[in-house]
């Protein structure tokens, strides 16, 4: 969790660390940074750093956790589009994702989210019953036709539903698909999960 050092940055200074974090991480492993790089790019201390985050780790999850809520945002607003084909939204934001110019920024943080090989990217943030995103989560399985039994199985399927996203993504930069590729694949897991793999006799 960042220092409230930096949570107390102005908008535009926390968004400036953030772009630089961004591109720091999303092409080399955690493993590989230094903390003198990030510093250099900020043009600040050693010691600044440290005022903002607790170490690299601390810094690395809570950019991997901004842009993951940023993509669980846009997948709800992909999805409530279109509020009685729930999975017809998520394959909409499938073609939406492959179609990005390589360079942006939303580009980046799906590269970094997806290919995070560490516990980094799944470890689950916190979602309170009345949070605006669970909110929204809500009423998308409620129009849906989706059985929810409570609050925590609401907010397992929704990382479930993420992983999805992100592992049908992650298919699709490894193997170098064209976007028909992604939506053949994507469309095989969805019926995997709506129609199952064994048909009773």
């Amino acid at each position: 969790m960042p220092q409230p050092t930096f949570l107390n940055l102005s908008e535009e200074k926390k968004q400036t660390i953030d772009t630089i974090l961004l591109n720091t991480f999303y092409d080399q492993p955690i493993s590989q940074v230094k903390v003198a790089e990030i510093v250099t790019q900020m043009k600040m201390s050693r010691g600044a750093f440290y005022k903002y985050f607790e170490d690299l780790e601390d810094a690395y999850t809570y950019i991997i956790n901004k842009y993951a809520v940023s993509v669980h945002q846009d997948i709800i607003r992909y999805i409530q589009s279109d509020r009685n084909q729930f999975f017809i939204g998520i394959e909409k934001y499938l073609i939406w994702c492959s179609e990005l110019d390589h360079d942006s920024e939303y580009w980046k943080s799906l590269h970094l989210l997806t290919k995070s090989n560490d516990l980094s990217a799944y470890k689950r943030f916190p979602l309170s019953e009345d949070s605006p995103l669970i909110t929204q989560w809500t009423d998308i399985l409620v129009a849906s036709h989706i059985i929810i039994e409570d609050h925590e199985e609401a907010v397992s399927f929704l990382f479930f539903i993420m992983e999805l996203v992100m592992n049908s993504l992650t298919g699709y930069i490894a193997n170098d698909w064209t976007t028909e590729a992604l939506i053949k694949d994507y469309r095989f897991r969805v019926k995997w999960m709506t129609q199952g793999l064994i048909h009773s006799n």
